[in-house]
């Protein structure tokens, strides 16, 4: 490979690390707008969101598992896809690249060292991503549709 070859595969694995890295932060801020409206009285949005969701200590593994107990996903792997878009997430961030076109990182699951192509992760991330999108989009809108029958239940 010339510096010119190594630089341009540089370049992709920088593109796709920012595109994975800020598609996850979207995915936990639709997370965070459905525990908020979940749990919270509308008056206590703020404060709930700037003193528990944004608190160091409460990290996205943890809303994964709350998310996952209140059991509003409708399709059967929707948390583990969710789990495994931050695992993805992580492996970017991260990991090193073991060649200019690929990523190397512990599999926990399997206890062994591994390596992907960037591709592949790339392609396995979006297809997850477009699902949980659809669903967070789903269930956030079906909490939001709940809160305004119950303030009209109130105000009647």
């Amino acid at each position: 490979m010339d510096k010119e070859e190594i630089q341009k595969n540089l370049n992709k694995l920088s593109q796709y690390r920012g595109v994975i890295i800020q598609d996850s932060i979207n995915i936990e801020a639709w997370i965070d707008a459905i525990l908020i409206n979940y749990f919270i009285k509308e008056n206590k949005h703020s404060e709930f969101l700037t003193k528990v969701i944004e608190d160091e200590n409460f990290s996205f593994g943890m809303k994964i598992n709350i998310l996952e107990k209140l059991n509003l996903g409708t399709y059967k792997r929707f948390t583990e896809d969710i789990r495994r878009i931050n695992n993805i997430r992580n492996i970017f961030a991260h990991c090193l690249p073991s060649s200019f076109t690929a990523l190397s990182y512990y599999n926990k699951k399997t206890r062994m060292h591994e390596t992907k192509e960037l591709v592949e992760f790339h392609k396995e991330f979006l297809e997850k991503l477009k699902k949980v999108n659809e669903e967070l989009g789903k269930i956030f809108n079906k909490l939001i549709e709940e809160k305004k029958k119950e303030s009209e239940l109130k105000i009647k």
